[in-house]
């Protein structure tokens, strides 16, 4: 029963055409010397050697998006422009497409993309391949502080208000590097008083 259920959950998307169209959108990749390995109706896959390109339709989010996957290791396309251009990185977001005409124009626009910022990965330099691992390393730092960042000042806050300067410094002093000038100042005084 609940294959049938499933079935029933994912409209069919026989009438957008996303195999046809990821192909025209995508020609400038048989240029490139890529073929195609696989076609599905949210995914299509090419490859050349040990680099592979997917491009896909989300089964539910309905994203149009896309990556490069270079000796087994992927990349998606918002850490390929990221890498390459981190001003446009920040307004970047995967189209979301539910019509035959939204599809085209989010190909289109991801086909773009990839032309523009995906050519070093597109050929596997390794350079390029190594900054995106690097990247990926530094972002995925940055994430952590950010996590830890949110967890921990309404904790240091709260500390420092109610006279723990002990606690307070250590846990403002764990996020040191994200302090304001107020916090700054606050962990001085709270490491300060809490030597007394």
């Amino acid at each position: 029963m609940r294959k049938n259920a499933d079935a029933m959950a994912t409209p069919d998307r026989t009438p957008l055409h996303f195999a046809r169209k990821v192909r025209g959108a995508f020609l400038f990749l048989a240029d490139e010397g890529f073929t195609e390995v696989e076609a599905k109706p949210t995914l299509v896959r090419y490859r050349k050697g040990d680099v592979e390109v997917d491009v896909y339709h989300g089964r539910q989010s309905y994203e149009v998006g896309g990556g490069v996957t270079v000796s087994g290791s992927r990349f998606a396309m918002s850490e390929i422009v990221r890498a390459s251009d981190p001003d446009v990185a920040k307004d970047y977001r995967n189209a979301v497409a539910t019509t035959p005409e939204g599809l085209a124009a989010g190909l289109e626009e991801l086909s773009a993309l990839m032309q523009r910022y995906g050519a070093a990965a597109l050929r596997g330099d390794p350079h390029f391949i190594s900054l995106l691992e690097e990247q990926r390393k530094l972002w995925a730092e940055e994430y952590v502080l950010d996590v830890l960042e949110g967890q921990l000042r309404p904790q240091a806050e709260a500390a420092f208000r109610r006279g723990d300067y002990s606690k307070a410094a250590e846990l403002y002093g764990r996020i040191r590097a994200r302090l304001s000038p107020a916090e700054a100042k606050k962990l001085a005084l709270a490491e300060a008083r809490s030597r007394c």
